[in-house]
């Protein structure tokens, strides 16, 4: 082997060497990179664990958000209902107060109408009580005294009214 160059003094040198370097390798690089690797697995799994907990707080507040939707929805429509219901009641309370005063005005009307019918006909009996009274006086004179000629007149009338 010493034709090779190889000294047994200088293979114990090497393998002292080599044997030096993994123990120097194994403390200042082996162990710190395996640390700084095992830091960031530890990172990465807790990156990874935040993410899940935060997807999970997203559809937890989805669903919650999705259920407060419905709420309102069903909150919206029952006021809807609410709102539609009241409008018909005053509606047919508006149509119902209309009514009455229809009938009001119509049964006022109808009132008036008789009224003025009773008071023409009031005023065509004295027109015709003086115009028989005129027509008395004319045919039998200025004979017969004035509550003569309104017995007379009277009793036409009800001879008329009669017929």
């Amino acid at each position: 082997m010493e034709a090779l160059g190889i000294t047994p003094t200088g293979l114990i040198a090497y393998i002292i060497n080599f044997a030096l370097l993994v123990i120097l390798l194994q403390i200042f690089l082996y162990k710190p990179v395996k640390n700084m690797l095992a830091e960031r697995q530890q990172h990465i799994a807790d990156n990874l664990a935040a993410a899940d907990r935060a997807a999970q707080e997203a559809a937890q507040q989805r669903s919650e958000f999705e259920k407060e939707l419905a709420q309102a929805r069903q909150a919206s429509q029952v006021e809807a209902r609410k709102a539609a219901e009241t409008t018909e009641k005053m509606r047919q309370e508006i149509l119902e107060a209309a009514r009455k005063e229809a009938e009001t005005i119509k049964a006022q009307a109808y009132k008036e109408a008789e009224q003025e019918k009773e008071q023409i006909a009031a005023d065509l009996q004295e027109q015709a009580a003086d115009l028989a009274l005129q027509m008395t006086r004319k045919i039998i004179g200025e004979g017969i005294d004035e509550p003569t000629q309104r017995k007379l007149v009277s009793q036409f009338l009800v001879d008329l009214g009669e017929t």
